[in-house]
């Protein structure tokens, strides 16, 4: 009698276990990883000049290169007139984006006097270069330059994404 318990007590710590250790397992599902494209930073370097209060924009190059942008820039709210604005446009003219870039063609320098105390002086410059720097969206296709006008807001430049 004392073993048939025995058998009793150690079929049934089986039959325990054997339940228990099949709750504990998960279905495993191989699950393909999806290869995230590293990410892109597109720098955009421009000349603009100005010739009778008419502004020209023209590129000079366009660099792409690995790496992540670290974002500052300047909001609506801290414009003015002459500043710039850039759009990030799609392949369907669809803005992506809306950055804005002060006046190039303004330059504050500070220097010492002749009192030994720091002066600072705006420069109205007619012409100049200013580089854009960008985190590069996989669907954009174009940058439009556009200068903020009392009347509103001039195109100066469309440059196409290579």
């Amino acid at each position: 009698m004392k073993i048939s318990n025995i058998i009793k007590c150690i079929f049934s710590l089986f039959l325990v276990m054997t339940l228990l250790s099949c709750i504990g397992k998960k279905s495993i599902i191989a699950e393909e990883k999806q290869i995230e494209p590293q990410p892109k930073l597109l720098f955009l370097n421009y000349k603009i000049e100005k010739l009778e209060d008419k502004k020209t924009i023209s590129l000079i190059n366009q660099i792409k290169t690995d790496g992540k942008l670290k974002e500052t820039v300047l909001s609506r709210n801290n414009t003015t007139i002459g500043d710039l604005e850039y759009l990030i446009l799609d392949k369907d003219l669809n803005q992506l984006e809306r950055h804005y870039i002060k006046n190039p063609l303004k330059k504050v320098i500070e220097f010492i006097n002749d009192s030994g105390n720091f002066e600072k002086k705006m420069l109205d410059l007619d012409r100049s270069e200013f580089s854009l720097r960008l985190q590069l969206k996989s669907k954009a296709e174009y940058i439009v330059i556009n200068e903020i006008t009392s009347e509103g807001i001039t195109k100066l430049n469309t440059t196409k994404i290579e």
